[in-house]
């Protein structure tokens, strides 16, 4: 029999691609959770960089404070402070797959910092709440936006799903290597795609369906580097391929605001 179905993990990523950041509880605005990927790091071609090619970006951890500030950190380097973004600065678009958006640039201390940590010259950039990126599929309503997150607002996995992966598996892994939004449990593996809208606490959510999973998956959550033997996605191209791809986990868009905390109980709707 399986426990009361809750949320039991939360965790935002205000720079895209960095590491994790799991919290208690966390507030749900139109984008997704707040501050998730509105930071992000482009090359001098203000193309957007992430970790399926530059490993290293996993290695740096990125904290938002309540005024703006945005702390990174990574071992090896000095820990860089980047003020709450400038409306006067300069703004460029920026391209995450085929959408150009507008960003604030953070600042030379920035760029020069995530430089030497990803190995190439590159910038940091934010997302300003002026800038609407539009979110895309058949669930997406009009003025539905997204932060520089790859699709979609937000991104649901299941406990036990990951339970059914790790038994096939010789070397365990982690829910990071998924990079979530929101874990729950409570549930059969891998029934979240029988959803199509699910409650948590008292915020209502759209299900759009499957997650496809790419080589990101593969990377080392500490090192950044691939995995040797390519899991978990050579297992997952065995056991979880949809007419989609390779899935693992539920995209999910935000119905209305308020707040998630670890405990919440989870409602879906079939």
């Amino acid at each position: 029999m399986h426990p009361k179905p809750r949320l039991i993990q939360l965790m935002r990523y205000p720079l895209k691609s960095s590491a994790g950041w799991s919290v208690q509880s966390a507030e749900v605005s139109r984008r997704g959770l707040v501050d998730d990927r509105r930071w992000m790091v482009v090359d001098t071609n203000h193309h957007f960089m992430t970790a399926r090619e530059h490993g290293s970006l996993l290695t740096i951890r990125a904290k938002a404070g309540v005024l703006g500030a945005l702390t990174l950190s990574a071992d090896g380097y000095t820990e860089c402070v980047v003020g709450p973004p400038d409306p006067r600065a300069a703004q460029s678009y920026v391209q995450v797959w085929s959408d150009r958006s507008l960003a604030h640039d953070m600042g030379d201390q920035a760029a020069q910092w995530i430089s030497a940590v990803v190995g190439q010259s590159c910038r940091l950039v934010y997302m300003p709440d002026e800038t609407k990126r539009s979110v895309s599929g058949e669930a997406a309503r009009a003025g539905d936006v997204v932060s520089f997150a790859d699709g979609y607002p937000l991104l649901l996995t299941l406990k036990e799903s990951l339970d059914a992966i790790n038994e096939d598996l010789e070397v365990p892994v982690e829910m990071g290597c998924f990079r979530p939004n929101v874990v729950v449990a409570g549930f059969e593996p891998f029934s979240e795609r029988t959803w199509s809208s699910v409650r948590i606490g008292t915020a209502e959510f759209a299900v759009t369906g499957p997650c496809v999973r790419c080589q990101m998956t593969t990377r080392d959550l500490v090192t950044g580097r691939r995995r040797a033997d390519g899991q978990p996605l050579k297992m997952l191209a065995k056991t979880q391929r949809t007419e989609q791809g390779v899935v693992f986990g539920i995209n999910l868009i935000p119905r209305s605001s308020g707040f998630l905390s670890c405990g919440d109980p989870v409602e879906p709707s079939v």
